[in-house]
């Protein structure tokens, strides 16, 4: 499922290997090849197949124009990876204007992440995993998921369905 991806991954994670994709693209803040995301992405349109966040986004001021910018520079099979420092909080996302916390944060993401980037609108399919996080073995780490074909998120929910170290949290399928 992944071998014919092109993959573009935002900051370091060792979730993802850079030989499981047909080409592996990273961007690692304030070094080269560095993409700010709070600016316009410089790649054209349909550039990636696989784009994976990993706590970068509570971080970006327009969380959801970057969102828009990821979409724009994904192709009609992309699958976007996002992770968020939060751990999916019970409590309602909450979104401010200035950065604030101990690491300078703007958002804070809860389980209405797929409402406040407009999945459905978007006919974003949804997938939320839970699985040991690979650097603190912590178990209850949420990966996210969206997805632009049906077929790929069923396929990768059923993939995860058997994987003895993750278990599914939630599945939305839109068409």
């Amino acid at each position: 499922m992944l071998a014919w991806r092109r993959a573009l991954q935002f900051a370091p994670d060792s979730s993802f290997e850079d030989s499981w994709f047909e080409s592996f693209e990273k961007s690692m803040f304030g070094r080269e090849n560095s993409i700010d995301l709070n600016q316009e992405i410089d790649r054209p349109a349909d550039s990636y197949d696989f784009i994976s966040l990993s706590l970068v986004m509570e971080f970006v001021r327009e969380d959801r124009r970057a969102f828009d910018e990821l979409l724009r520079i994904g192709s009609d099979a992309l699958i976007l990876h996002l992770t968020f420092t939060s751990g999916l909080a019970d409590s309602e996302s909450f979104h401010r204007d200035e950065a604030k916390g101990r690491y300078g944060t703007y958002h804070g993401y809860g389980w209405d992440f797929e409402e406040w980037f407009g999945a459905a609108e978007r006919s974003l399919s949804t997938l939320v995993l839970e699985m040991p996080d690979p650097l603190t073995g912590d178990a209850t780490y949420p990966f996210c998921f969206f997805f632009r074909r049906r077929n790929d998120a069923e396929a990768w929910a059923a993939t995860w369905e058997a994987a003895p170290h993750a278990s599914i949290k939630a599945f939305n399928p839109v068409d």
